[in-house]
């Protein structure tokens, strides 16, 4: 029984998890654009069919984020993508947790898998 419940929720590939990573790092600069959009609507089908697809993938990768169970892996995980801070300002400020600088990039790593995980049931 516990066989066909992994077969069920097959894990992300490492393709899919290099995917994921790209997702998170593009999540800022898509988020800008989508905001852009609706502070000035669009204007034509093309720029309707644009911003749709920019609100679709940022929702998902909202939602996957959201998904990560760990407090520590989301707000790290939070900080360094969905705000759009540099790997060093991420280090900065969750130094005070008493983690290495090598930790917090095991959490991020963690929690890319997780954001490729959830992707794989949200697309």
């Amino acid at each position: 029984m516990l066989l066909m419940k992994n077969e069920a929720f097959p894990a992300a590939t490492v393709k899919e998890i290099k995917i994921a990573k790209e997702y998170l790092k593009q999540y800022k600069d898509r988020k800008k654009k989508l905001e852009l959009f609706e502070q000035n609507p669009p204007a034509n089908d093309m720029q309707k069919h644009v911003q749709q697809s920019l609100l679709r993938f940022t929702s998902l990768i909202e939602r996957a984020v959201e998904q990560i169970a760990d407090e520590n892996i989301r707000a790290v995980v939070t900080f360094r993508y969905i705000q759009g801070h540099t790997r060093a300002a991420t280090i900065l400020k969750f130094s005070g947790w008493n983690y290495c600088d090598k930790t917090i990039d095991r959490k991020l790593d963690e929690g890319v898998v997780s954001v490729a995980n959830t992707l794989l049931y949200l697309e």
